[in-house]
């Protein structure tokens, strides 16, 4: 997307957030799954697709696009990276 696109979205968001009086800090910034990955340290895109498959990270859907919602950054990184769920013991043991 072009910034000129990003800064439409953005005044459409705000928009709408004013008519809802909804406050801004109560809203959750939703980041495409490479500006995740930027702001995770730079790390792979496609460790960003691993670690939603994995269950380390919740996905959101708009429309097509897979999002990720600043607080489950927020959540990885509290985390160490580390996942919240339980690892199960390899089969035969």
């Amino acid at each position: 997307m072009s910034h000129y696109s990003d800064t439409i979205l953005f005044v459409k968001h705000v928009t709408r957030l004013l008519i809802l009086e909804v406050p801004l800090e109560a809203t959750d910034v939703l980041l495409s799954v490479p500006e995740a990955a930027r702001r995770l340290g730079g790390i792979s895109k496609w460790t960003v697709h691993a670690w939603l498959s994995q269950g380390r990270l919740q996905r959101t859907k708009v429309g097509g696009r897979t999002m990720i919602r600043e607080s489950e950054l927020a959540k990885v990184i509290e985390d160490g990276g580390k996942s919240r769920f339980c690892r199960r013991e390899p089969l035969g043991r």
